[in-house]
């Protein structure tokens, strides 16, 4: 994690082994006796965790990710129980700048839109008559949504917006299973249909900046207000996801995000009270109180400072969040997976020789054979070598 990331993981330097790391008054130094620098002879990566403080009866973890340890990070969970719109309900964003600004990274809330075929169906929806209704706007896929909204919204002239043909199976596949879902329970009207995009932005500024966005459309067919069949449709935008960069950092923006996408977490325990919530609201029971959902003593426990959370260090698909980021991080390529004395594998930023880990879930990055993580001073935890 880093902040001069642009030069910072460019300029790292390659030793041979005969420029061994040696110790000087507990701080490693390099041959020349100068102090290793972070960003420039090693780089640490952090596991950021984002907090929802209004849910709950008491803080709890909704995800995690990597990303250069000097960055700065915040991050917002806020419930709005009011909201006629159900994704609107719960907003959670994260912004993370480097340094020196030579990249920001933004993750905006989940939304949705809706729209009808049927006029006066759609009149009511404009109307405000229609529970539940979302922002009305009519059907796009990823890439038509990362062209016409969220290009506007951050204020970028888009320079391309395309669908991820290799992420297009795993949405369809996920479409499917919804489908198939809702015919189980006797919903034979419900069809679904996914999209992943990204986009390449200009920013006024002079920046550049990547953009990456899941979608997926739910289409009702129900008997039209004038005869006939109409169709309603809800599009929901699961990932809106946009990183801004100086000219020229766009390959290493790439592996920023590869290694953001591959690291994220959502803790089970927050998902599953959260469906439990929005399951209360679709009863309109929503009077049962959102901000009682309990979790249990065991779950609060794997939020405890300076441990690797179950749900972080676990490898199967019940860590992912719905949308799969881990899709978005193979895509993208800049990752190299790595495996801890445990068997755990994880992805961290690819051109690198030597890893390390720590009990908190950071992780270390050289390329000098000899470069050892325990002689840095101030460190507390001993650092343990991953293998490849």
């Amino acid at each position: 994690m880093n902040r001069l990331l642009g030069t910072a993981l460019c300029m790292l330097s390659l030793f041979s082994c005969e420029s061994l790391t040696q110790k000087s008054g507990g701080k490693a130094v390099n041959p020349d006796g100068s102090p290793m620098q972070e960003g420039k002879d090693y780089v640490i990566l952090k596991r950021f965790r984002v907090v929802d403080n209004q849910g709950f009866s008491q803080p709890l973890e909704v995800s995690s990710f990597l990303l250069p340890a000097s960055w700065s990070v915040s991050s917002e969970v806020n419930w709005n129980a009011s909201s006629k719109c159900l994704p609107d309900m719960l907003q959670a964003s994260v912004q993370a700048i480097s340094p020196e600004k030579e990249y920001e990274l933004f993750v905006y809330p989940a939304t949705q839109f809706d729209w009808s075929d049927d006029p006066i169906y759609l009149d009511a929806m404009q109307k405000g008559f229609v529970m539940h209704s979302c922002t009305i706007a009519e059907p796009q896929d990823a890439a038509g949504y990362i062209s016409r909204t969220l290009a506007p919204y951050v204020r970028a002239t888009v320079k391309s917006a395309s669908i991820i043909e290799a992420l297009q199976q795993q949405m369809d596949a996920g479409a499917n299973q919804m489908t198939q879902n809702a015919r189980m329970g006797g919903n034979t009207a419900y069809s679904h249909k996914g999209s992943a995009a990204e986009g390449v932005f200009q920013f006024e500024d002079g920046q550049e900046g990547l953009a990456f966005c899941t979608l997926m459309q739910t289409l009702l067919s129900v008997p039209g207000a004038q005869g006939g069949m109409s169709t309603n449709t809800q599009c929901y935008v699961s990932m809106r996801v946009v990183i801004r960069y100086k000219p020229g950092n766009e390959p290493m923006a790439r592996k920023i995000m590869s290694t953001f996408f591959s690291s994220a977490r959502i803790n089970p325990q927050w998902a599953s009270g959260v469906q439990a919530y929005f399951a209360a609201v679709t009863r309109n029971a929503q009077d049962q109180g959102w901000k009682q959902i309990q979790i249990s003593h065991q779950a609060q426990q794997e939020i405890g400072d300076n441990i690797i959370r179950s749900w972080e260090s676990r490898n199967g698909n019940s860590s992912r969040s719905s949308t799969d980021t881990d899709g978005f991080g193979q895509y993208l390529r800049g990752v190299d997976s790595w495996t801890d004395d445990g068997g755990n594998r994880i992805e961290l930023t690819s051109g690198y020789s030597n890893a390390w880990s720590r009990g908190d879930g950071s992780y270390m990055l050289s390329n000098n054979p000899a470069f050892d993580p325990n002689t840095i001073a101030g460190e507390t935890q001993s650092w343990s070598r991953l293998k490849q």
